[in-house]
């Protein structure tokens, strides 16, 4: 498959017109469903050495959540301009006379196949797009899955696609603007008001468990385990933390399914990136200007903000920095602080490349590498090979509330039993400690509850290198 935007702009068809208006009836459709409580936010581990999740949230931390039920929201408004496509081809061959144009379903109505909701109102001014020619409408047929609007021209013109022929071809894009024609005396007209979308995750449970025997727990190796603990225990605790961190990242990231389970997982970053998000392909080792103008140009139609982490395997970093070393030579690249001169810096990389507004800080994401975390090359396939994810670095107003907040959220739900702020929550109990067992062992547990939120996921991107 050559160089391609699979998934490009979105929010079409915008916000949904009410012929007389807004009744208690939206409310049904706005989603005011579950509560959600944010008390704010809390920082346990603050700037530490977790650099992964603290590069994924740039300048804002985790968030910790208290909900009624497990699980948590958040609201986002759709786009505040209208717009649809036309269904079939329409004749129009008579200056100034008017047509009828049925709107394409679904890209023509925000409730998809179902058909109800749709921008266009009576005496609106309507754009074509192929040729900027303007229209009101004049009467609207308001059948479901199949509206029809009659289109009376503004001017002494046909309604057409381009700028030659007689007709409007199927496909076209129409654009909605308010009345601009209102005249003497006017009238109020309909209420344009933008989609409300209620977005739902849960949090997943996370345990990890360490048990170690009386005589493991009282020899003394020769190994310091750090701080000058030579006892096994110690190592089998670091390796507790470093696990339940790296399970904490994976089930964020890539999701927890649980259809098929009685317990309840959560939807990853990645997973919502991918049903909600757009997506570039381009061929492995053949990265082209192309293919980054591809992935900038959805980016600004998605309204996407300056700044964007980009979390990249390494195939894709390669791919990318064989094409900006060769095409930008004499600068255009913010090197990497790798000491010494540019030269050692750009044998470690770089951070941050700037190209159509957009500023991109690169960062070679292990997580996405079988190689660099679990020790061997895949040979059967790998489904993150090639692969990158754009993160807007920006903040979003929730809808329903005000609350600002950050793109991307590692959400923790607090247990209201566990001392209030803490993400991983920790204890042990043994023969050795305050809680008494009967068996000569000590355990040491920890679990999480934890899921993600994913801010206006249309402005994430996915990169993704296929072989031909």
């Amino acid at each position: 498959m050559p160089s391609a935007i699979v998934r490009g702009a979105s929010g079409q068809p915008g916000p949904i017109a009410y012929p007389s208006g807004i009744t208690t009836g939206i409310f049904n459709e706005l989603n005011f469903v579950i509560s959600d409580y944010i008390p704010g936010l809390i920082a346990k581990y603050g700037n530490s050495s977790y650099a992964l999740i603290m590069e994924l949230l740039g300048r804002s931390s985790v968030e910790t959540v208290n909900t009624t039920t497990n699980t948590f929201s958040h609201f986002e408004k759709g786009r505040a301009f209208g717009s649809g496509l036309v269904h079939a081809n329409v004749t129009s061959d008579t200056a100034g006379a008017a047509i009828n144009i049925t709107l394409k379903s679904p890209e023509s109505y925000n409730n998809g196949a179902t058909g109800t909701q749709s921008p266009f109102l009576l005496n609106q001014v309507v754009k074509i797009r192929s040729n900027g020619r303007k229209f009101r409408v004049t009467a609207i047929t308001r059948t479901t899955g199949a509206f029809v609007i009659e289109a009376t021209p503004l001017g002494l013109y046909t309604l057409i696609t381009g700028t030659s022929g007689t007709t409007l071809l199927a496909g076209e894009g129409l654009e909605t603007f308010g009345n601009q024609l209102a005249g003497e005396s006017s009238d109020s007209q309909g209420t344009m008001q933008q989609k409300m979308y209620r977005y739902d995750n849960t949090a997943t449970v996370l345990r990890a468990s360490t048990k170690s025997s009386d005589l493991a727990g009282m020899n003394k190796t020769q190994i310091d385990f750090g701080g000058g603990n030579f006892y096994e225990p110690a190592l089998a605790i670091q390796t507790m933390n470093q696990n339940m961190m790296m399970d904490i990242e994976d089930a964020v990231m890539e999701g927890v399914p649980y259809a098929n389970t009685t317990s309840t997982g959560t939807v990853g970053v990645i997973p919502a990136v991918e049903a909600r998000g757009s997506e570039i392909d381009y061929v492995q080792y053949a990265f082209a200007i192309g293919d980054f103008q591809n992935l900038t140009n959805v980016l600004d139609a998605n309204g996407g903000p300056r700044e964007y982490h980009f979390l990249q395997d390494l195939k894709q970093r390669q791919d990318i920095n064989n094409l900006l070393f060769g095409v930008y030579r004499n600068g255009a690249i913010s090197y990497g602080s790798a000491g010494g001169d540019a030269v050692t810096s750009a044998a470690y990389g770089f951070n941050g490349f700037s190209t159509d507004t957009f500023n991109f800080f690169f960062h070679r994401y292990k997580g996405f590498g079988a190689e660099a975390t679990f020790g061997y090359t895949p040979t059967q396939g790998d489904y993150r090979s090639f692969y990158g994810l754009a993160i807007p670095q920006g903040t979003v107003v929730d809808a329903k509330d005000g609350t600002t907040r950050p793109q991307l959220q590692f959400v923790y739900q607090q247990n209201p039993d566990i001392t209030a702020g803490q993400r991983i929550y920790s204890w042990d109990l043994g023969y050795t400690k305050a809680t008494k067992t009967t068996i000569a062992e000590n355990k040491y547990e920890q679990i999480a509850y934890v899921g993600s939120r994913v801010l206006a996921a249309e402005q994430f991107s996915i990169l993704k290198g296929l072989v031909s």
